[in-house]
């Protein structure tokens, strides 16, 4: 299910949209209204939920829509940003942010359900580069490049990354099965990402420069064998 939010204080025009939304083929769609600027502030921000769509309207009376959607991607970066708006002088504005498409209120109908599926489309592409977790029923999405290592204890999942640290309760070996190649469990409770090697000696790896992690002997030529190969191909 795609998780649509509308950022629109005209009720009329919200329900244009909704109706627009609904009425596509081939979609599955949860629709949340932002119609107040209480409802959304909750779309950014330390406490807030990521939505995979948002249509912005960009004229609202709290601040712009441009501002808004900013302050959206810092938050969730895999957010998808439709900016839709009655004045076509912000054609050139919206290119401060990043987003999928710009629509005239005039000729919603006819690109919105477009726009919808170029999102997807990014969405999907994005999936292959990013890991998703979840955690105190709180979705993140978390650059592969940017994991250095996993670290098992008990039940809980560290991941160590480059600027943040998170958790999940999912064991290493599902989360290996939704990573790349650059990724090896180097020992029971630890997990990391080969292109963060800085040293490599037959019981232990550092990483970043910085992490010494153990290897252990049953998976130390399968850990060798997978960095070498990186550089092979």
């Amino acid at each position: 299910m795609i998780h649509i939010a509308i950022c629109e204080d005209d009720p009329i025009y919200l329900r244009e949209l909704e109706k627009t939304i609904k009425e596509t083929k081939e979609l599955y769609a949860e629709i949340h209204p932002c119609s107040s600027p209480e409802e959304r502030s909750k779309l950014y921000g330390k406490n807030s939920v990521p939505y995979d769509i948002v249509l912005m309207d960009i004229e609202l009376p709290e601040k712009s829509g441009i501002i808004l959607s900013k302050e959206i991607l810092q938050s969730h970066a895999a957010t998808q940003i439709i900016f839709i708006t009655q004045y076509r002088e912000y054609c050139s504005d919206v290119y401060e942010t990043e987003h999928v498409y710009f629509i005239h209120k005039s000729d919603v109908k006819q690109y919105l359900p477009r726009a919808i599926e170029k999102a997807i489309f990014n969405l999907k592409q994005r999936k292959n580069n990013y890991l998703t977790i979840s955690w105190n029923r709180r979705e993140h999405n978390i650059l592969l490049d940017d994991i250095i290592y996993m670290e098992r204890n008990l039940r809980t999942t560290t991941i160590y990354c480059t600027s943040s640290t998170y958790h999940t309760s999912e064991k290493l070996a599902k989360l290996l099965e939704r990573l790349d190649q650059n990724f090896v469990c180097c020992h029971r409770s630890y997990l990391i990402n080969l292109n963060q090697i800085t040293d490599f000696e037959n019981s232990l790896v550092t990483l970043a420069g910085q992490y010494k992690i153990p290897v252990s002997q049953k998976r130390a030529v399968e850990v060798k064998k997978q960095f070498l190969n990186m550089f092979i191909k």
